[in-house]
């Protein structure tokens, strides 16, 4: 199985990036209207997922990975070629342990069936405590043509309410391949 984790991975999983709302200044975290979004594609053209406009934009070099910012929220967009054998289900149970070695504390709170990226897949969320507060990290794959699409998420607990709905409607925006919008926002 070719999985390896980047430095935008490690991001979007440290736990010690949580910090409780007061801590972002007690600012509204989505400012603008709830529609104000921009397309974005990978640098391969493999998918494509709407974001917030005033969210940042980080590209991992040499990645197809599309990484997403407001705050200490924080949504990561990727695709990875997979072997024949290898499953969503064995995918999220690396991940999983990948985020137990680096949060021995880190508890389930929820897995299941999902879709991701138009096509059936799977979840987990698990609740990692940190330094400053909580954060609620949440990882979902689907495989589709041989490659897996992943959606990870994370966000101090205490903002979660507050971000659920742009997370869901982020979530829901990505797409695969073919029939994706012209737009590219991608400099």
């Amino acid at each position: 199985m070719q999985m390896g984790f980047s430095q935008v991975d490690m991001a979007i999983l440290l736990p010690a990036c949580a910090a409780a709302w007061n801590l972002v200044g007690g600012q509204m975290p989505f400012p603008g209207p709830k529609n104000a979004v921009r397309v974005h594609r990978s640098p391969d053209g493999l998918f494509a997922v709407e974001a917030p406009t005033g969210w940042q934009r980080r590209l991992q070099d040499g990645s197809n990975e599309l990484m997403f910012l407001n705050g200490e929220v924080s949504v990561c967009v990727s695709a990875a070629e997979s072997q024949a054998c290898d499953t969503v289900d064995q995918f999220l149970e690396l991940n999983k342990s990948f985020l137990r070695s680096m949060t021995p504390a880190a508890e389930m709170w929820a897995e299941g069936q999902t879709t991701v990226a138009g096509a059936p897949g799977a979840y987990f969320t698990m609740l990692c405590p940190g330094r400053r507060g909580r954060t609620v990290v949440r990882v979902a794959a689907s495989l589709v043509r041989r490659n897996f699409y992943l959606f990870k998420s994370a966000a101090p607990s205490a903002e979660l309410y507050a971000v659920q709905e742009v997370l869901n409607r982020m979530e829901k925006s990505f797409k695969v391949g073919a029939g994706l919008p012209e737009i590219t926002t991608l400099a």
